[in-house]
């Protein structure tokens, strides 16, 4: 079932700041990670996701686009994982989505990468690590482009 199948042709929607462990971080920045596993989604339909790597790196290294969100079961979520570099055993996703009969897969497409991780205090006044996301505002998104054009990887 994809939740917002608007996204096949269009990436209009919010966006969000989204807090990733720095080893599924890693794996998004060099391409081989094309979903993003998670037990909740955000109530507002998503179009853009600026990746934050989680503690020790503590920055913002990448943007990209939410090609669609699947709920589906852990069954099914493992086949998404396992055919777009999930980055995660069967057992470790298992364990991830105990006691949930559902979750959901955000497939991400057309990633950019920042050239040097860019520290959150470059877009926020006060910054404080999402637990899972927090909406970004159309200004903090643009401010992310802005930094994002002037700092891509060649």
């Amino acid at each position: 079932m994809t939740l917002f199948p608007e996204f096949s042709d269009s990436h209009s929607g919010s966006a969000i700041l989204l807090s990733v462990k720095p080893k599924f971080a890693d794996l998004i920045v060099d391409g081989s990670k094309l979903v993003e596993l998670r037990r909740k989604v955000p109530s507002q339909t998503v179009g853009t996701i600026a990746i934050y790597s989680s503690s020790p790196v503590q920055a913002i290294v990448a943007l990209a686009d939410v090609k669609e969100t699947i709920e589906a079961s852990p069954t099914k979520l493992w086949a998404i994982a396992k055919d777009n570099g999930g980055g995660l055993t069967r057992a470790e996703l298992m364990d991830y989505f105990d006691s949930k009969k559902t979750g959901f897969a955000i497939m991400l497409e057309n990633v950019r990468i920042y050239g040097k991780p860019v520290q959150p205090t470059k877009v926020f006044k006060t910054f404080s690590a999402p637990q899972s996301f927090r909406y970004l505002t159309p200004k903090e998104l643009e401010k992310l482009e802005q930094l994002l054009a002037s700092e891509v990887k060649k």
